[in-house]
């Protein structure tokens, strides 16, 4: 009896399964993918395919179940995997194809090159799928960048940027974004333009610190600039890099303060060398002028004491007279 049951089970399989050869024979599906975006597909990132069911439009096929299986270095976030289109759903006369889009992410550790992806498919309510394999091509068109300080004064820093990827970065441009320990205290960025795997340029910018320090000794403020670098890769993807560097430099504000109180104290000690000069030059033009005033004084009083003199009376000259007879 068992062997009875047995084998009417299997004839009952192989009856479906004779049918639904029949169906999907008769319904003729053609798969094709039509789109892959972005094209290459970048390690890391994600892509866009779509594929393209036609002849669902044929009655025999009694809807269609449509399934991607998807395998290293593929995987889907959060959707469904199955697709099903419902026969009762079907408008003929209308389009004869089926778009059923998917959005994979691609592993950031996946090679160059092509990778392999599988869908299957069964039409009807027939557990029969068809498998179909097809191509991704993956390319990691994104680039790497490494930069130094090249310069820095109180107010200025030169960055020296260079392509260490292996691809050519295009259009690109240095930005100094808004950050909190410095500011842009002009332009806040540069286009440099292309630059090839292995080239570099210099890019320089007006910034200063943003901290405030207190008292009159220079301070040194000691942070990381940030930057970002923008450009577009081989496949027209405009992209992002940030970077940041250490920086150490003076804050203008503060050594500006620092150099008025300096010269103001050589200001006020050449102030007190000039009056000791000037209080000396005029006790020395005094003492002169009380010299030259008293020297006159002596020559005048002689003048006239001469002018005033009177001559001798008679009888003293003629005593002087005999005198000078003996």
């Amino acid at each position: 009896m068992k062997k009875i049951v047995i084998l009417i089970v299997l004839i009952q399989f192989l009856v479906i399964g004779l049918v639904s050869a029949a169906t999907i024979s008769e319904c003729k599906l053609n798969i094709t993918m039509i789109n892959q975006d972005p094209y290459p597909a970048i390690p890391g990132d994600y892509v866009k395919v779509v594929f393209q069911v036609s002849g669902v439009q044929n009655p025999s096929c009694g809807g269609v179940k449509f399934e991607l299986i998807p395998s290293y270095p593929f995987s889907i976030d959060g959707e469904e995997s199955t697709k099903t289109l419902e026969g009762s759903t079907w408008v003929a006369d209308y389009n004869t194809y089926w778009m059923i889009p998917y959005k994979l992410r691609v592993d950031k550790g996946a090679l160059d090159g092509e990778s392999e992806i599988e869908v299957r498919y069964s039409v009807g309510n027939s557990n029969l799928y068809i498998q179909k394999e097809f191509s991704i091509t993956i390319e990691d068109s994104r680039t790497n960048f490494d930069a130094v300080i090249q310069e820095s004064t109180t107010s200025e820093v030169s960055i020296a940027i260079a392509n260490i990827g292996k691809y050519i970065a295009n259009s690109v441009v240095v930005r100094i974004p808004e950050q909190e320990n410095f500011r842009a205290t002009g332009i806040d960025g540069q286009m440099v333009g292309n630059l090839d795997a292995g080239d570099y340029t210099i890019v320089s910018f007006s910034v200063s610190p943003k901290r405030i320090m207190t008292g009159n000794r220079t301070m040194q403020s000691s942070s990381n600039l940030k930057f970002d670098i923008y450009y577009t890769d081989g496949i027209g993807e405009r992209r992002i890099v940030n970077m940041e560097l250490s920086l150490a430099m003076e804050n203008s504000n503060i050594t500006a303060a620092t150099n008025i109180a300096n010269f103001a104290g050589r200001t006020n000690n050449r102030t007190s060398g000039f009056k000791w000069t000037v209080w000396y030059t005029g006790a020395t033009i005094a003492l002169v002028l009380i010299i030259l005033s008293f020297i006159i004084h002596k020559i005048r009083k002689k003048k006239h004491y001469k002018n005033n003199k009177q001559d001798d009376p008679d009888w003293i000259k003629k005593s002087k007279e005999k005198e000078k007879n003996k």
